[in-house]
C-alpha cells in the first residue's frame, strides 16, 4: 500500500490533558486558512493516484476550532482530484458527528483513527482521557453507519496498569469488534507530560523492543494489526522549563535522574550505528559540546569514519551522536573537587554504565584514549576484563611517563601521535 503522510500544524487538541501526551498541550494558534491551504497545496502537488494519505494533527480533525469546514473539505476535494483512495484523519470521539462527516464521504473514502488506547474505563480516568469506552463504541457505531473504516489505537504499558497482557487481551477484544484496523503502540513519553516527570521519577519506564515483542506475540496472527514499538523516533527531550545547568561534585550530581533515563534510553532504545564497527572510549572536555574543544577537534581529525566515538563522564557513557543534547551539552564536574569517596563511587557507577552498554553494543575492537590513571579509565578497564572484552589504550606507557605531568597530557603532540599509531594498526 502507497501512502503519504501529510502532518498539520492548526490550533489546539480541544482535550490537552492525556497524561502521556505533550503534543496535545502545544497551541499552533488561530486556524490560518491561507497558510493551511498553502501547506496542502504544495503536499498534493507530490500526490497522485495512491492508496493513502495521512494526516496528523495533535487533536482532532473534526473540530471546526482546530480544522474548520473549509479546510476539511478543501483537503477531501483534493483527495478526489488526486485519486487518493483514502484519507485517514485522527478524531476524539465528541468530534464524530454525522453533520460534520457525512459531507466528506462524497470525495473520498474515510479511515477514522480513534486513540482508545485502553478499553477499560478505571485506567482511562486515570490517565485522564477524558473519555469512556462507552463513548467510543457510540462513534464506532456512527461512523460504521456513514460507511467509514475505523482505526483504533492501543497504548501498552500504560502507567496505570498492573497486568498488561490481561488490559491488552480486553482491549483488543473490543477493537476488533469495532475496528478495521488496529495499531498497538508502545506507551513513550512526550516532553512536556505528567509520564515524563514519572519516568524522571523513577516510578515507570518503557519497555524495550524485546518486551514489547513478548507482550504483542500473540497478536501477530492478525492481518489488520499494525505494532508501533518506536512510533515518533523517541529519545529524552527535556522541555527548556526542566533544563538548568547541572555543575558539581558528588552523588547527586553522579545519578542524576536525568542521567539515569538517558542511560537506561541509551543501553535499551538506542541502535548505534552500523557503520561504526570500532568503539573508541575518549574523556569528556570542559567546553561543552566536546567538539568545540581543541582536544576532540585534534581527536575528530585522527579517527576513521567507522570508529564510534563514546565519551565516558559523570553522565555516563555518551554516544557522540547526542553531544548537543541536554543534558551533555549544560555539565560540569569540577574534578578537583572529587574526594577519595566520591572517585570509588564515580568508578563504581560508571563501570556498571559501560557493562551495560557493553551488553547491547558490540564492535569489531575496542579502544581508549584516555589517561591510564584516570577513574574513568579504571571504571572501562574493569567493565571489558569483567565482560572479558579486549581493550586497547592508545597511550603507550612510555609516552604517559614523558607527559603525564603536562596540564593537557592528552593533547599533546606525543599522545595524538600515540593514537594515530593505535588505530591504524
Amino acid at each position: 500500500m502507497e501512502e503519504k503522510i501529510l502532518i498539520l500544524q492548526s490550533g489546539k487538541c480541544a482535550w490537552g490533558k492525556c497524561y502521556a501526551c505533550g503534543w496535545g498541550k502545544i497551541d499552533y494558534g488561530k486556524p490560518d486558512l491561507h497558510k493551511l491551504k498553502r501547506k496542502i497545496d504544495e503536499f498534493f502537488r507530490k500526490v497522485s493516484n495512491i492508496d493513502r494519505v495521512k494526516i496528523f494533527c495533535s487533536g482532532s480533525f473534526f473540530d471546526e476550532n482546530q480544522f474548520p469546514k473549509v479546510i476539511r473539505e478543501y483537503i477531501a476535494k483534493k483527495c478526489k482530484e488526486k485519486n487518493v483512495k483514502e484519507l485517514v484523519v485522527e478524531s476524539r470521539p465528541e468530534f464524530i458527528k454525522e453533520e460534520i462527516i457525512k459531507p466528506l464521504t462524497k470525495y473520498v473514502n474515510l479511515v477514522v483513527a480513534i486513540g482508545l488506547e485502553a478499553a477499560d474505563n478505571k485506567i482511562l480516568e486515570k490517565y485522564q482521557k477524558g473519555f469512556y469506552v462507552e463513548d467510543y463504541i457510540k462513534a464506532c457505531e456512527l461512523l460504521k453507519k456513514l460507511g467509514c473504516k475505523i482505526r483504533t489505537y492501543l497504548m501498552v504499558n500504560l502507567p496505570f496498569v498492573e497486568n498488561n497482557e490481561e488490559i491488552l487481551e480486553k482491549s483488543f477484544k473490543i477493537a476488533k469488534k469495532y475496528s478495521d484496523e488496529i495499531v498497538i503502540i508502545n506507551t513513550f513519553p512526550h516532553s512536556n507530560s505528567q509520564l515524563f516527570n514519572l519516568w524522571i521519577e523513577g516510578k515507570w519506564k518503557p519497555l524495550d523492543k524485546k518486551e514489547f515483542e513478548k507482550l504483542v506475540k500473540p497478536y501477530k496472527k492478525y492481518k489488520n494489526v499494525e505494532f508501533d514499538f518506536n512510533n515518533f523516533a523517541f529519545e529524552p527531550k527535556f522541555p527548556k522549563s526542566m533544563q538548568k545547568p547541572l555543575k558539581g561534585v558528588g552523588k547527586e550530581f553522579l545519578i542524576h535522574p536525568y542521567y539515569e533515563i538517558w542511560q537506561d534510553y541509551i543501553c535499551r532504545f538506542y541502535e548505534k550505528p552500523k557503520e561504526k564497527e570500532y568503539a573508541l572510549f575518549i574523556p569528556c572536555t570542559y567546553t561543552k559540546p566536546y567538539y568545540k574543544s581543541k582536544l576532540h577537534k585534534e581527536i575528530l581529525k585522527i579517527v576513521p569514519k567507522n570508529f564510534h566515538l563514546i565519551v565516558i563522564s559523570s553522565p555516563g557513557v555518551i554516544p557522540y551522536e547526542f553531544v548537543d543534547k541536554y543534558p551533555f551539552n549544560a555539565y560540569d564536574w569540577p574534578e578537583w573537587e572529587e574526594t577519595e569517596e566520591i572517585k570509588k563511587l564515580y568508578i563504581k557507577v560508571t563501570q556498571k554504565r559501560i557493562e551495560n552498554y557493553l551488553k547491547t553494543h558490540k564492535y569489531k575492537k575496542y579502544f581508549a584514549f584516555l589517561k591510564p590513571n584516570s577513574e574513568s579509565f579504571i571504571a572501562l578497564k574493569k567493565a571489558c576484563e569483567k565482560l572479558g572484552i579486549k581493550l586497547k589504550l592508545c597511550v603507550s606507557n612510555e609516552t604517559w611517563e614523558k607527559i603525564k605531568e603536562r596540564k593537557n597530557p592528552l593533547l599533546s603532540n606525543e599522545a595524538l601521535k600515540d593514537l594515530k599509531k593505535c588505530i591504524e594498526e
